[in-house]
Order: structure tokens, then sequence, then C-alpha cells
């Protein structure tokens, strides 16, 4: 039995990392009719009428899919009730139903599972025998676990080749990238990916290390190219800014030092590559903020770019590419791609993976070009079909009826009006229709994250994240090594406030050279100003890198993370006293900082009135605020549905933040997804909030929205959602008002 269970295990994965569907559900019932021992396995689907479909199976006749109606024969029971049959002879059975045509009355005994996905049915797993006899209950079990898995992680039906004809409009939903609406024809890149390199060594060690400084060379020379092909084709200057990220990670000297660290233990360069860049990528993922995981995604664009470049140009004739609109389709589709195509050619991205924070998606808004990102990785598409690209709604519709396209095609202009009016906001001011200034700010946590933030109108950083650089290096960073950083930030706004919150690590977020040990529960455990005030020594090298990056003109403001208790700050108040007094005995002149504190941890909310004596302000972390409230995290498939932050209470809680620090007389701001919501923007602003700190990408859409608004009219919005009870109700209390106000 023990046996069993590893071998269940080890198909689990199996399916998992197979591509194609069709031998995805053909390696599922081979493998469980023979680690059971069992005559038959058949895994049954529903189809778009919702019929229990055999779509694959061991031991029985079926050349075809067959289907039974909705409800028939014991897999419809299964199906329907969401509970398991397991009996010795089926055939005695309520609602047995022959199938002749696959010889299944050979067999006597019957056990069918359901597949629930997300509370829903959406299968069945059955095995049968000749014998007479059920199931052990330990094979039971066993088959109830697997269907567990296995409802995560069989295919879309309506995905699987030649199954039958393709349903029209297909809705497959996927993250927004950039805003916009495309119908063009597809077209897939296929490209070359570090996942395909395999492990091998090098012959002669210098040799290898002169390779890979000559492959590095050759890399920021392409680049280099692209960026002023794409310069000066589009004409905007924020795409410069990517290109710069991407070289900036190509000659990071951790990185490199990594990657030199494997060559000299014996790897060739693309084994060397892959493990450093893999090494990052892993500790990014690993990450529950969104904004680092997405990174991940960047390092391995530059990682593939160099497998190209190595791997020497590909012959390309110029009817290789696309003469007329197209949108784009591939697992990942990187800058180097879009700078392949000529001006006007891509009317749209989709991208198997990513995220809305990745730099394709900060390209494509850049480039004013719709995104969809995170399709999924079975869902088919044949070159030159016609779709749409719905970026507004997060969705790709496969196999439009032309009444679809048509709409869409009428919606799509009258989204590009929309896209040219709000550049034209850069230069005003974010006030609302009675005169109320909300000062917009931009997150950032990487040198190249500055131009986008500038050229997007941005007040000041309201958050920067500075355990970044702390995450891509082989060692702490040096005080000179912060100071260099952190200086850019200064000189990119030298007349507004810069939030910076000091080193956030722990939990999900590791530093690959100071791992900390398993916890039992890291989110709750040592991280944040816990971690910091336990190793001081690194805090105050920190905040002393902080005031000499300022010196005495840059607005500093800093923000302690994950705070709980009033010592906490006290402690950390100490430290700045001892880097203000360090500092003026080696004779350098700095500016004293403002000290403010995160509210993320929801104990923080009641403890805002006492702690105000010891605070500057207050800064709102929507993020993980939310996360702590509702007891859910956004990244996990199976419950980020129960993440919302119009929940209830959220708002309430959010609300009280703001109460507590009006009436302790604390300025307070919010940093987070939430301040990109336009929604939930409404009720920040009936709060009384004037400062929010959001993704620069968002910061025109927000400013229109704030611009149509009376401030007056959304606080007694915010009154009535007080006293709702569901999101939904919430959602739809403030819908009514942007219906009013002209927003759509």
């Amino acid at each position: 039995m023990d046996n069993v269970v590893f071998q269940i295990s080890k198909l689990i994965n199996r399916v998992s990392n197979e591509v194609d569907p069709e031998k995805q559900i053909k390696l599922i019932v081979d493998s469980i009719s023979d680690l059971f021992s069992i005559d038959v396995c058949s895994l049954y689907l529903l189809n778009e009428k919702r019929e229990p479909t055999l779509y694959a199976t061991h031991g029985l006749k079926a050349d075809h899919p067959i289907s039974l109606g909705e409800g028939k024969g014991l897999i419809g029971r299964v199906i329907s009730s969401k509970h398991l049959i397991n009996v010795a002879n089926a055939a005695t059975e309520r609602g047995y139903e022959l199938i002749p045509s696959t010889g299944e009355q050979a067999f006597k005994s019957y056990c069918g599972v359901p597949l629930v996905r997300q509370g829903e049915s959406v299968g069945g797993l059955v095995v049968q025998n000749r014998r007479e006899e059920k199931l052990s209950e330990d094979y039971e079990a066993l088959l109830v676990t697997m269907a567990a898995h296995l409802a995560a992680i069989v295919p879309n039906v309506m995905l699987l080749k030649g199954k039958g004809k393709k349903r029209l409009n297909l809705r497959i939903n996927g993250v927004k990238g950039a805003p916009g609406i495309a119908v063009a024809p597809v077209y897939t890149l296929s490209s070359v990916s570090l996942d395909q390199i395999q492990a091998g060594q090098c012959k002669d060690v210098n040799a290898e290390l002169a390779q890979w400084v000559s492959l590095r060379e050759k890399v920021v020379l392409s680049l280099n190219e692209e960026k002023e092909l794409l310069s000066e084709s589009l004409g905007d200057s924020s795409i410069s800014g990517i290109f710069d990220a991407y070289r900036m990670l190509l000659l990071d000297p951790a990185l490199n030092m990594m990657i030199e660290s494997e060559i000299t233990s014996g790897a060739n360069i693309l084994t060397a590559l892959k493990r450093a860049l893999y090494s990052y990528a892993d500790s990014f993922r690993a990450m529950d903020d969104s904004y680092l995981a997405a990174r991940a995604d960047d390092l391995l664009h530059l990682g593939n770019k160099i497998l190209a470049i190595y791997n020497g140009p590909v012959k390309r004739e110029d009817t290789d590419l696309p003469k007329k609109p197209v949108i784009l389709l591939g697992s990942d589709i990187s800058v180097t791609d879009i700078a392949r195509f000529p001006t006007g050619v891509i009317a749209g991205i989709v991208c198997v993976n990513g995220s809305y924070l990745s730099h394709t998606a900060v390209l494509a808004n850049a480039l004013g070009i719709p995104a969809v990102l995170g399709i999924g990785r079975n869902n088919r598409f044949v070159q030159g079909e016609r779709i749409v690209l719905d970026a507004d709604n997060a969705c790709v519709i496969q196999n439009p009826s032309k009444a679809i396209c048509n709409e869409y095609r009428r919606a799509g202009k009258k989204n590009s009006k929309e896209v040219e009016q709000l550049k034209q906001l850069k230069g005003l001011p974010a006030e609302t229709v009675d005169g109320v200034q909300i000062r917009l700010m931009a997150n950032s946590g990487l040198v190249n994250d500055i131009k986008p933030s500038v050229d997007s109108g941005a007040e000041g950083i309201g958050l920067y994240r500075t355990e970044i650089p702390f995450m891509t290096c082989q060692a702490f960073p040096t005080e000179d090594e912060q100071v260099q950083i952190y200086s850019q930030i200064f000189s990119a706004f030298p007349d507004n406030p810069i939030y910076m919150r000091v080193l956030d690590i722990g939990g999900d977020k590791q530093l690959p050279y100071f791992p900390i040990q398993d916890e039992m529960n890291p989110a709750l455990g040592w991280r944040g100003i816990r971690f910091g005030l336990d190793n001081a020594h690194l805090l105050l090298t920190q905040i002393r890198s902080m005031l000499l990056s300022a010196g005495m003109s840059g607005e500093l403001n800093i923000l302690i993370p994950m705070v709980s208790a009033k010592e906490q700050i006290q402690a950390f108040k100490l430290l700045v006293g001892n880097a203000l007094e360090q500092l003026e005995e080696e004779g350098i002149s700095v500016k004293p900082p403002k000290i403010g504190c995160m509210i993320e941890v929801p104990a923080a909310i009641s403890q805002i009135p006492f702690w105000a004596e010891e605070l500057d302000f207050v800064s709102i972390g929507s993020n993980d605020l939310s996360q702590y409230l509702l007891s859910v995290d956004r990244n996990n498939a199976r419950v980020a549905s129960l993440y919302d932050p119009l929940h209830p209470a959220v708002v309430h809680e959010v609300n009280r933040a703001v109460t507590n620090a009006k009436a302790a007389g604390l300025p307070i701001s919010l940093c987070g997804e939430l301040a990109s919501e336009p929604l939930a923007v409404v009720l920040l602003i009936g709060m009384g909030l004037s400062s929010l700190s959001l993704g620069a990408a968002y910061l025109p859409k927000i400013k229109k929205l704030i611009r149509m608004i009376d401030s007056q009219d959304a606080h007694a919005v915010l009154q009535q959602a007080l006293t709702l009870h569901t999101t939904q109700e919430i959602r739809d209390c403030v819908k009514g008002y942007m219906e009013t106000i002209g927003w759509v």
C-alpha cells in the first residue's frame, strides 16, 4: 500500500507536467489501471451540455468520445450527487445504463468518484473489475484522493484536440496586462527557452569564462540596438527604461558572480546561466508580493534572450513576419520578440504565462497594445485563426461569431480615443470636482521603475521596497552600494516625498545568502521589523544609507513594516537616533527623516491613537492587511476567489484606520492594489484619504476618475456601503454612483 501511495504521488506530478491534454487523460487511465491492478479505468468529463462524456479509457472499447444524457447512468449519479458509488455488481444498481459498444457488460464491480473543482463537478473517475466484489476501503480512499488531485489539473474538454465541433465565443480568462481591445488573426511565436537546456560540463573553465564575457557583451549590444530601434520607431521614451532594466540585470555583479561560480565548478555556460537565473527566479516567485513575483518573468525573458544569441542568428525572410495586424501569442513574449515586428503590426498580445506587473505588461502599456497574460498552457489556438482580445475584461474569445467581432471592433475604436485623453492628464492635478487635492504617488522597487513613475505624473514614491536590492545580491549590500541605489530615487524626485520601507524580508521573501529556517507559519513569523530589530546592525547600515542618499534636500520618510507593538517603533527610533549621531560625529550633515509605520497587521488599527506620539505618519498596506483580515492567500488558486479588497471587513477596517489616524492628528496614506481599483478609490476618497500610492501604469486612469468625483458624494456612498453586508452589495452600490458621474 505504501508503494501505491508513492506511485500515486509520482503520477500526479507526471500528469501536472504533461502539456498535451490528450496525453494527460491517456496517462491518467493507463496508470491508475496499472497501479490498482484493475481491469478498467475510465475518465468522464462534462461536455458543454453538461453530459458525462467518456473521453479516455483503459479496458473498454471506445475510439471516440461517448456521451450519455445529463445525469444518466451511474456516472451521472456520481457527478450530480458529488458522492462516490462503490458496488460489487453495477447492473443491479438504480440508474445503471449499459453502453454495449464498449464491452462494459463483461465487468461486474464498479467504483465511481466525482471530480470536483472549485465546488463544481467537472467529471468522474471510474474503475471496474470482472470480479463481483467491491473495491476495498483502502483503495476506495486512494481513488478519492487521486480524484481530488486530478480535478485541479484535468484539461478543459473544449480544448481537447479534434474532439467535436469548437464552441462559438469560447471565453478564456487570464489577467489584464494592458488595457484595450483587438480583433485579429493569431500569430504564434516559437522561441527558445532555458527549460530545454540539459545540464552539461565545460571542458576548459578559463575558455568558458572568456566565452561568457564575450556572450554578455553581445547581449548588451543587441539590447542597445533593439532599444534604439523601438524608441525611434515608436517614439515612447518609457520603453528605454525596460531595455535598461534588462541590461542592469545582465550586468548585475551578484548574478555574474553566481554564473562564474557555477562555471568555475565545472558547469558549461548554459547550465550555469540556467542555474543562476532559476535560483533568482525561484526566490522571487516564492514571494507573496505580486510585484516581486513578477520579476521572475523578467529574469527568464533575459535568459531566453541570452540563449537565442548564444545559438546564433536564425535566418528569417521578410515574408516570415506578417504585414497586417495580428495578435501575438506565446508562452512568454519578451521585449526582444516585440522589437522584431514592424510598427503597427502588433494589434494585441496574449501570453500563456506572465502577470500584470511583468515587463511584458509594462511594455504593452507603454506602447498602447492591449495584452492578456496568464491564460494557461492547455488553451489551443490555430495559426491564423481570428480571435477577440478583451484586455479590459482580462479574457480572450476563441471562435468568435461575426456579431461579437463587430461589437468589439466598435468598442475598440471608442477605447482608442480614451487612451489619448488619459495622456493629456499628466500635467493636471488629481483634484476632485469640489477642489479636494489627492496626491498620487508611485510604488517602486527597482531603479528601472523610476522613469515610468516620472512619466506617469507621479508626485513622489509612496512605497519603495528596499528589500529588492538585497535579494539580488550574493551578500548583504554595503552602505556605499545602498547609497548608490537610493540616490537615484531622490535625484528623480528632488521636490517630492520618498517613502522608503526598511528591509522587509522573512516569510515569502527570502535572501539567497541568509536563509531563514523553516517556520510552521512564515506569514506570522520572523519577518519585517521583527527580523530587522534582531539584526540591528543591518538595519542601522540601511538607515545610514537612506540618510546619506537624502542628504539635506531629500524629503525622506521611513516606513517600518509589520509593526504590532509600540516598543518596536521606539526601538527603531533609537536606531535612527544612533545613525544621526554617527553621521554628525563624522561631519556629515543630513536632515532628520519623518518616521511612520505600515498598517498591515490588523492589531495596529486599534493602536494608532496610542502610537501617535511616536510617529509622524502612517501608511495602510492594503495588500497584506486584506490578506490578514480575510485569512486568504490571494496567490493560492484554491482560495484566491475569497480575496476581495471590497469585502465588508476590509472596507470597515480601512475606514477605522483612517478615522483613528485623523483623530490622532496623524497624516495617513494608502499603498497597495486597493489604490488602483476604481471602485475602491471612490470609497477611499469618501473616507478622507488624500494620498494614494499605486503602480505607475494605473495612475493616469485613477487621476481621471478622481477629477470626476465629488468628495461629499463619495462620503455619502461610503456611508451607505458601511451598512451593507456582502461584497457584491458594496460593488453594486459604488457602481451605481459611478454610473451617475459617467464612469463606464
